[in-house]
């Protein structure tokens, strides 16, 4: 390796961190509040840098999203907790989660509608909570099917159940009533 490849890599790599550093933190807060999501980042990003010739440019997003989740998992195993578990404790051990996520609304039915989100989303199995997670935070298909390690439809199929579930657990009445929307040929 040159000292030009060397500099050829550092400016890539330090274009995608400024690009995807925010959108990762995002997803790994929605993923597991209850975490040090700001550390699994982090340590997604350096693996990244240590791999980063060997890690396809078109992989690169869904690379670093599963290394997160991998991260998180390690730490929810290392103390003990599901990674979806959030409880009281947690919120106020780690607030800056869902103030990452949520913004304070003055209005109290709004934050307890978003608060309920987020504990149902906490409570889905994991590869329902990766595969939501990840199209909020405009992931495509392709690229969830790839952090599952799943296909195309398979990823489509998490994503579904998992709105489902999410709706069925917060009681959005009008997205019941109106029943699922079904995408249009060709729609993404």
């Amino acid at each position: 390796m040159t000292s030009s490849d060397s500099d050829d890599h550092a400016a890539a790599f330090s274009d995608f961190y400024n690009q995807e550093r925010i959108r990762m933190c995002r997803f790994a807060a929605t993923w597991s509040p209850g975490l040090d999501h700001e550390a699994a980042v982090q340590d997604a990003f350096v693996s990244a840098w240590r791999n980063w010739p060997a890690i396809e440019p078109s992989r690169r997003c869904a690379w670093l999203a599963a290394a997160i989740r991998n991260s998180l998992i390690d730490q929810s195993r290392r103390r003990r907790e599901r990674p979806g578990d959030l409880n009281d404790e947690l919120i106020g051990r780690y607030g800056s989660a869902f103030r990452i996520l949520v913004q304070r609304h003055r209005d109290a039915e709004i934050s307890q509608e978003l608060n309920a989100t987020l504990a149902a989303i906490a409570a889905l199995p994991e590869a329902l909570r990766t595969a939501l997670a990840l199209r909020f935070w405009s992931f495509d298909y392709e690229q969830i099917a790839e952090v599952l390690g799943c296909d195309r439809d398979a990823a489509r199929g998490y994503v579904s159940r998992a709105r489902a579930q999410i709706s069925e657990k917060v009681g959005n009445q009008e997205r019941r009533a109106r029943g699922p929307r079904r995408a249009a040929k060709g729609e993404a």
